[in-house]
């Protein structure tokens, strides 16, 4: 499976730095530097669900 891709963004580099910890704190991981975004700065985040991967696997049955 593909991982997720998000673009975070606020008005204001300080307030980025909180939504991407917010962010962090859940497993996503930093993809880019701070880049001006619209109106505001932005950062590429990025998640790989390597729980989904394992429950793929236990989910196929074996024949006995």
């Amino acid at each position: 499976m593909k991982p997720l891709k998000k673009i975070a963004f606020a008005m204001t580099e300080r307030n980025l730095e909180k939504v991407i910890k917010a962010h962090e704190d859940r497993g996503w991981k930093r993809a880019s530097e701070i880049k001006e975004h619209g109106y505001g700065v932005g950062c590429l985040l990025i998640f790989i669900n390597k729980r989904e991967r394992l429950n793929h696997a236990s989910n196929s049955k074996s024949a006995f």
